[in-house]
């Protein structure tokens, strides 16, 4: 059951990827990549100004804090001119506890500046990668445009050889046709021109050899009948001379 459940996702696999092969437009998908890659960079940049904004508030902090503890070294000289070496000492202690922060957010500057230049670089890169993305897509929107034309011109080639070669088919079945006419119309002629022929009236000559070959039958004919009376006269004469010596007896 396993192996026939493999086999079904294969097929329906290899089915997907020609629907999807069939309907997916390179230069559209190279398009989308080029679109996101903008979209990563325009956010590292959002990156960058956040993180440079929160240097930047660091840095005014520092100077803030900075400025209170050149303020606290005054106030503890003011307390030790005044003889309040007690106020001296406390100004000289908010100074140490201020200067520590100083030290702390100057970590945090440095930190960020660290974070800063790893955007900083990632956005070179990003960038440097974006253009030569740009060059070689629009490199292969040239090159898809052209085999694409290219594909279309084959086929409307190839549609016109196969509508030519339909066509010189029509033309000699026409042309088989048109000949096969022809010869039956030059058949039914010569057949119409024999029976006409046949059917012509004797002339004068065929007339005369009728009526000589008529008088030459009736010529022989008339020889045999005086043959045929001259043999009969014959075989009469003994017994006409029997008969009148009889009578003289």
């Amino acid at each position: 059951m396993a192996g026939l459940m493999d086999r079904v996702k294969t097929i329906l696999g290899a089915k997907a990827n020609r629907a999807l092969d069939s309907v997916e437009d390179p230069t559209e998908t190279v398009e989308y990549s080029y679109q996101k890659m903008q979209e990563a960079l325009q956010e590292t940049k959002r990156h960058i100004l956040e993180v440079v904004t929160a240097k930047k508030q660091l840095e005014m902090q520092v100077a803030t804090l900075q400025q209170k503890a050149n303020q606290y070294s005054l106030d503890a000289k003011d307390a030790v001119k005044a003889g309040r070496d007690d106020l001296a000492t406390q100004a000289l202690s908010m100074k140490a506890t201020t200067e520590q922060q100083i030290q702390d957010m100057q970590k945090h500057v440095e930190e960020t500046q660290a974070e800063q230049d790893k955007l900083m670089t990632a956005q070179q890169k990003l960038e440097a990668q974006i253009e030569s993305f740009r060059t070689q897509k629009e490199v292969m929107k040239a090159q898809y445009s052209a085999a694409k034309a290219e594909v279309q011109v084959g086929e409307t080639v190839h549609g016109i050889t196969q509508h030519a070669e339909d066509v010189s088919g029509a033309l000699q079945r026409a042309q088989d046709k048109i000949s096969h006419m022809q010869a039956k119309a030059s058949a039914l002629d010569e057949l119409d021109t024999s029976s006409d022929m046949n059917a012509l009236p004797q002339s004068d000559g065929d007339t005369i050899r009728q009526q000589l070959n008529a008088s030459n039958q009736n010529a022989s004919v008339q020889d045999e009948l005086a043959k045929l009376k001259q043999e009969m006269q014959q075989s009469e004469k003994p017994l006409d001379s029997s008969s009148a010596d009889k009578s003289t007896e």
